[in-house]
């Protein structure tokens, strides 16, 4: 049975706006699995109300996380074949530096930088009926504050939210260095999230100390060029 993968729409120039979303899909692409995607505006609809989740035989996994376990369980994938322990070791630091920080940094640089705020609710709200256009997006970037606080990252200063980020980026250049992927010339787990991180943090619409910092590490560019080649190579800007 083909799997149905449901995402978020493209948007901003990259294959997803959402890098989980660019994360799951290239899992799939890895493991060479059949599967249909079903574009999704509203994560209110997933199993945990967020995005994105998949079916498979009637089973519904949300959480990119388990739905690479499932990958791996179910169909014998080895997402980091040839790594050692040590290698497998900083490939999962590295996927929770991106994932409990990073993405929380582009967070805020999209949903809370008074720049880029009202692009991403035209963007995601744009298309709304006059009156719910006026009330979702308030809701829903006051429902964004909450989780910046909770997490503890929305309690900083802004510019130390932008520092921790760039902390971040420059760890992912020096790990990547002049090669191909994360770890030498095949891609593994880490380039499915690293990858759509990065190429999230230099889409220039969306001008932040987060966009600034990330240009100044040579070695992001191409490296974005060779995985959209690779896994949306139909991608049209």
């Amino acid at each position: 049975m083909t799997i149905t993968y449901f995402q978020f729409r493209p948007g901003f120039g990259v294959p997803n706006a959402s890098p989980f979303c660019m994360k799951g899909e290239i899992l799939l692409k890895i493991a060479g699995v059949e599967y249909k995607t079903e574009p999704m505006d509203d994560p209110r609809k997933a199993p945990k109300g967020k995005l994105p989740y998949l079916i498979d035989d009637e089973t519904k996994i949300a959480d990119t996380a388990l739905i690479q376990r499932h990958l791996e369980s179910k169909y014998g994938v080895d997402f980091n074949d040839g790594l050692n322990a040590q290698e497998r070791a900083t490939s999962h630091a590295m996927a929770r530096m991106i994932e409990e920080r990073l993405y929380w940094v582009t967070l805020y640089s999209r949903w809370i930088d008074d720049h880029n705020w009202p692009v991403i609710r035209n963007f995601w709200f744009g298309d709304m009926p006059p009156i719910i256009r006026n009330l979702v997006p308030i809701i829903a970037q006051k429902q964004v504050k909450t989780g910046l606080q909770a997490h503890g990252i929305g309690r900083h200063a802004v510019e130390d939210i932008y520092a921790l980020g760039a902390a971040d980026l420059a760890a992912l250049s020096a790990q990547l260095g002049e090669k191909n992927f994360m770890f030498g010339d095949k891609p593994t787990s880490l380039d499915a999230i690293a990858y759509p991180i990065i190429t999230n943090s230099l889409i220039e619409g969306l001008p932040s100390p987060l966009l600034d910092a990330a240009k100044t590490h040579s070695n992001f560019a191409p490296y974005t060029q060779r995985c959209e080649a690779l896994w949306f190579p139909d991608f049209q800007n």
